[in-house]
């Protein structure tokens, strides 16, 4: 096996390698190829090569890599670029490639792969390269507008809390029980209130067989449903998209609902109700909450 010595001074690191595939049309094409001086970059083809390739500089080593391939690498420091003039014995495949050497931490190529196509498949696959490295500075910049947009919503959910904490933060305890006829238990034994809201905490225990999905979560004053969003902290998930939670058997799962402008029925006599999907399940707490 023929290999290309890789010596010389130290190098930085290199920005990742990466291989590439090119189809070449019957007529033949020009393509671009990034490589890092010192490194060896391979040029494999689908046919036996032809004993010549014509290279423009004397600055890069070039070997044939068994019958279908060579192997090129740039020499010297001063190595900049050269052109190489390839094709198959049968002249199916005829390309010109242009080998720019580019700084250690740009990527480069060290594998690339010609195979023969049509004119339309090859044209198709030019357009989709062209398109993708225009649409890859933008694609960066729009991942980097989202993550400012993500910043930005935090620091301002951020400060509401902040705000409302400084205008009210109270816990009142409650003491409220109740259980279904499956054995899944409810607690809930505190409720907070933070600025103009209020946050009823409350706990599942499920000493059923099987998991308990909770999919409703109300709180009631009189026949009206004050509830705001509800969340459950539980690791396990439910393909069902309207399923808030699942608790699994013999597991034990917090959970909060929300109360928007909760001076509106402070006092009042409260009733959380708790549901399952089909609501089969439901367990309602009405004493104790106020």
């Amino acid at each position: 096996m023929l290999c290309l010595s890789q010596t010389g001074t130290a190098q930085p690191k290199a920005a990742k390698k990466s291989e590439a595939e090119f189809l070449v049309p019957p007529q033949g094409g020009a393509f671009q190829i990034p490589v890092h001086s010192g490194e060896v970059c391979i040029l494999s083809f689908p046919e036996k090569m032809s004993s010549k390739a014509l290279a423009s500089s004397p600055d890069f080593e070039i070997k044939a890599w068994g019958d279908d391939g060579v192997a090129v690498r740039a020499i010297g420091t001063g190595a900049k670029t050269t052109t190489l003039a390839l094709a198959t014995t049968t002249g199916g495949i005829k390309v010109n490639v242009t080998l720019n050497v580019v700084p250690a931490a740009t990527e480069a190529l060290t594998l690339v792969r010609f195979k023969s196509a049509t004119s339309d498949d090859a044209f198709q696959a030019q357009v989709a390269e062209a398109v993708a490295k225009k649409l890859a500075p933008l694609e960066a910049e729009l991942a980097k507008a989202r993550q400012n947009v993500d910043a930005q919503i935090r620091d301002r959910a951020d400060g509401l809390i902040a705000e409302r904490l400084l205008k009210r933060n109270e816990v009142l305890q409650l003491t409220s029980h109740e259980r279904n006829d499956d054995h899944v238990i409810a607690h809930v034994t505190r409720a907070l209130l933070i600025g103009d809201d209020g946050y009823v905490m409350f706990e599942i225990e499920n000493r059923s067989s099987s998991a308990y999905r909770l999919a409703k979560v109300e709180v009631r004053a009189s026949d009206k449903n004050v509830a705001g969003p509800a969340r459950l902290a539980s690791s396990s998930v439910d393909r069902d998209a309207s399923v808030i939670g699942v608790i699994a058997a013999g597991a034990t799962a917090r959970g909060s609902v929300v109360v928007r402008s909760a001076d509106q029925v402070l006092g009042k006599s409260l009733t959380l109700v708790l549901a399952d999907p089909d609501g089969t399940g439901a367990i309602r707490l009405d004493r104790g909450i106020v």
